[in-house]
């Protein structure tokens, strides 16, 4: 072949190879990933553009490095944490610069274990930039001692950029996809028990009786409960041990609930209990005996023994029969306070006509 055949030849698979880049960059921009599928793609179309036998995005986590993303022969590692002051890794995120190891057996700046590992016998390392920080690398790894050429570099540099700014902008996204779930807790979640608040509750009671009318498989059952004589408790330990004791009832109370079921505090020492599809009465009878037991039981709160009891007001809907969630509230509410009347640590049934006293 002619020197001109050669040029061509190595004209022809650069022009491949910017095609795969532009078409890379194409995909990154136009298709929304979550932050790992996009990681993903990244390391499976680089490996593919360089010919590489692998590729891994590392991504920093406080003194750490993470393998957050990885393709062909490190795939399996997926996940491996190396620290950032050990290896190649670590120089190019403080350099900032694109480091390469056309032989890691003699490269005393790589880590020896990790490649062992990870079968890399040469490597080219890219700090990945969001804005002005780097936040990481990506690491294209080869089987083979001086497998890499000049033009693998170039294409890895020109992938640098757009890598580093597309992982920096996914970041963001996630970052805030992150802030707006935190804030949707906020918003729907008891601060101190981490229950969900009256909000939330409104919108699952709602949802289950929506269920409940379309396709009911037993009754949809709404304890509402208290702490008897909270406010002595208060005012005599204090406001942060009141809290304690609402914190220490609530585990309690989760752990012999059915994860199905719904536990949210309403506010102040205010709870309800949803169950669903429940096909005999006694069966939420067997609950609100077994809440009662357990609230009797004494709480270590700061030091101090603390004895109290709980009334619970207790509302059935059988099959065929609506109601709406302020109506079913109201009755659980009225049964609670029927519960009180007759002496505390008992549970009262909304149509029943005496409590039941534990």
């Amino acid at each position: 072949m002619t020197a001109d055949g050669y040029e061509s030849s190595g004209t022809n698979h650069t022009a491949v190879r910017l095609r795969k880049i532009i078409d890379l960059q194409s995909r990154l921009v136009s298709l929304q990933f979550n932050l790992p599928d996009f990681m993903q793609a990244v390391v499976t179309q680089v490996q593919a553009i360089t010919g590489a036998n692998g590729a891994v995005v590392e991504l920093l986590d406080g003194d750490e490095l993470i393998y957050a993303a990885a393709s062909g022969s490190v795939a399996e590692h997926a996940g491996l944490r190396l620290r950032l002051t050990n290896g190649i890794s670590g120089l190019s995120i403080r350099s900032g610069e694109v480091l390469l190891s056309p032989d890691t057996a003699s490269d005393a700046r790589v880590e020896a274990d990790a490649c062992m590992k990870t079968g890399a016998a040469a490597m080219i390392v890219v700090p990945l930039r969001r804005l002005e920080a780097v936040v990481g690398v990506l690491k294209v790894v080869y089987g083979e001692r001086h497998a890499f050429e000049d033009h693998e570099i170039d294409v890895l540099q020109m992938l640098a950029g757009l890598l580093g700014a597309a992982l920096g902008q996914q970041l963001e996204i996630d970052r805030r996809r992150k802030l707006e779930q935190e804030l949707r807790e906020l918003a729907e979640r008891d601060a101190l028990t981490g229950l969900p608040n009256r909000r939330l509750f409104k919108d699952r009671l709602e949802q289950a009786l929506a269920r409940h009318a379309r396709a009911p498989l037993g009754d949809l059952v709404l304890m509402y409960f208290d702490v008897d004589f909270f406010k002595k408790i208060n005012d005599e330990l204090g406001h942060a041990a009141g809290d304690a004791l609402l914190k220490a009832l609530t585990g309690r109370i989760e752990a012999v609930v059915r994860a199905v079921d719904t536990l949210a505090r309403l506010g102040g020492d205010e709870f309800v209990l949803l169950l669903e599809n429940v096909e005999d009465s006694s069966v939420a009878e067997a609950i609100a005996e077994e809440i009662l037991a357990i609230a009797q039981d004494p709480f270590d709160i700061e030091g101090h023994s603390v004895r109290v009891g709980t009334s619970i007001g207790v509302v059935a809907l059988p099959p065929g029969e609506r109601a709406g969630a302020e109506e079913l509230l109201c009755k659980a509410d009225g049964a609670m306070y029927a519960a009180k009347r007759a002496g505390r640590n008992a549970f009262r049934r909304a149509d029943d006509t005496s409590p039941i006293v534990k």
